[in-house]
């Protein structure tokens, strides 16, 4: 026991702990949910709590708005929600006290309300739904974006109308515009920016043509789609019975040339328009258009189907009425304050996916103008510093939400591009890809280039890459092998 030494101190350590409530875990909830889950988490809650109630929209402006209130903070994170939970408590009180009408600056009681984005005057959304029509939904969402001009859109409609079930156009177009009464030419620019729509294939007029344009959107190599082509054109007779021998005879091409084509083939839809029909199907509902106008982009955060809401006034005269016990009083003063919050909670939202969508435009703004080869590394960090809000909320507003755009749907998150070290700085990976795909497309005929190859010539462009990446990259773009591509050439 001598020998025993034995230690003991107190000591006074001060930790700050975050206490997650119900409510915050609800803010975090709304803030991330795509559009659908909102609009069905909304009717639960309108049911659950009578202190809300929806309103028709009368077009006017008076509804109440948070902007101008002090508890209202779009950058506010996680750690300062337990000082709004208190400042929350006061506003309530302010509300259910004597002096509401001095505090709102309002004569009704129901001025508090939350009114959603969604004005159809502005900008003809449809609904993206499972059902029947859906096809045309989708397609109607790209037109809207895609043309501007009045004579065009009714071509547009007119031919989106038109389509089989399966997505094929097979009405004749001397006849189309006849009925129309517009010149040729015009209707097929028309029918040509549709055929770039999604899905992939659409308003094709034969299996082939719907075959060929999906070959193309892998963005393989051309002499594949010629060669395809080629197959489809003079040997479907053959490639239905199997006589893979006979095709290979009268094609001139060797058997790993044969199977790619026919695992490029294998990869496409023939009938792009059936995945959209049948009551079980589920579509992607865009939670953001991004326009194209003159200068730049306009941003309209989709609300279609989120009703405006406001306090119910019988609620809050309840309070101020000297019949109510203590019990009941606590009761409606917490539904008042999930009310609130709840109203706050989709302002932050709304407000939200407009700044990070807007932050993400300037970042990404030639990409949306002209395609992948301009996609620019771009990091949740980025937007956090461009827009003041915490990295963790610019995650919650991407996640799982998606933006029509002219080049249809993209998801919030694919705006965020990893990079590789380049003598110009980071590069995209979008890009990098480009770039290999480009390298073999000039490459000799007679001299194709080994992955190892384009490696170096990646690095005399100042490209650092490793060679199992090209190799990565190029089996991503559908490109074989070098020893492929040589023997397809001869």
């Amino acid at each position: 026991m001598n020998n025993l030494n034995q230690n003991l101190d107190i000591k006074n350590t001060l930790q700050t702990t975050v206490f997650i409530t119900p409510q915050m875990k609800q803010s975090l909830a709304i803030l991330q949910m795509p559009i659908v889950e909102l609009e069905q988490e909304l009717s639960n809650i309108l049911e659950e709590n009578p202190v809300l109630e929806a309103v028709e929209d009368d077009g006017s402006d008076d509804l109440y708005d948070f902007d101008n209130n002090e508890s209202n903070n779009l950058s506010e994170d996680i750690e300062d929600t337990q000082d709004k939970d208190k400042n929350l408590d006061n506003l309530v009180e302010k509300v259910t006290g004597d002096d509401w009408e001095e505090y709102i600056g309002y004569e009704k009681l129901d001025d508090i309300s939350y009114k959603s984005t969604n004005d159809e005057n502005s900008f003809d959304i449809e609904q993206v739904i499972g059902a029947k029509e859906s096809l045309y939904e989708h397609l109607m969402y790209q037109l809207n974006i895609n043309i501007i001009d009045k004579e065009e859109r009714l071509i547009g409609e007119y031919i989106i109308g038109n389509l089989s079930e399966d997505g094929y156009f097979r009405i004749d177009i001397k006849d189309a515009c006849s009925e129309l009464s517009v010149e040729e030419s015009l209707f097929e620019k028309v029918l040509d920016i549709i055929k770039t729509f999604t899905p992939s294939g659409i308003a094709s007029s034969s299996l082939q043509e719907c075959v060929i344009v999906q070959i193309k959107d892998m963005n393989c190599d051309a002499v594949y789609v010629d060669l395809a082509e080629e197959l489809l054109a003079g040997y479907s007779a053959e490639l239905a019975a199997f006589k893979y021998d006979d095709i290979l005879k009268g094609m001139s091409i060797e058997r790993d040339t044969f199977d790619y084509l026919l695992q490029l083939i294998k990869k496409t839809d023939p009938r792009p328009g059936l995945n959209f029909s049948g009551s079980d199907t589920k579509f992607i509902t865009p939670d953001v258009f991004i326009v194209p106008n003159e200068e730049s982009f306009d941003i309209i955060v989709n609300e279609k189907g989120i009703p405006n809401i406001r306090l119910n006034n019988y609620y809050i005269k309840m309070l101020q009425g000297s019949n109510l016990d203590s019990e009941a009083k606590t009761y409606i003063k917490d539904k008042v304050k999930n009310a609130v919050w709840v109203i706050e909670s989709l302002q932050k939202r709304q407000k939200a996916i407009y700044k990070v969508v807007k932050s993400i435009v300037g970042f990404q703004g030639e990409f949306l103008q002209y395609g992948i080869s301009m996609l620019k590394p771009l990091k949740l960090k980025d937007i956090a510093e461009s827009t003041g809000l915490h990295e963790s909320t610019v995650s919650r507003v991407t996640s799982g939400k998606y933006a029509m755009t002219k080049h249809g749907l993209i998801e919030l998150k694919s705006f965020f591009s990893k990079s590789l070290e380049s003598q110009d700085g980071d590069m995209s990976i979008g890009v990098i890809k480009q770039k290999i795909k480009e390298l073999i497309d000039e490459e000799d005929k007679e001299v194709c280039l080994s992955d190892q190859r384009i490696v170096e010539l990646m690095e005399e462009k100042g490209i650092k890459i490793a060679r199992r990446t090209v190799a990565k990259y190029r089996d991503e773009m559908n490109i074989p092998t070098m020893s492929q591509r040589r023997r397809l050439r001869r």
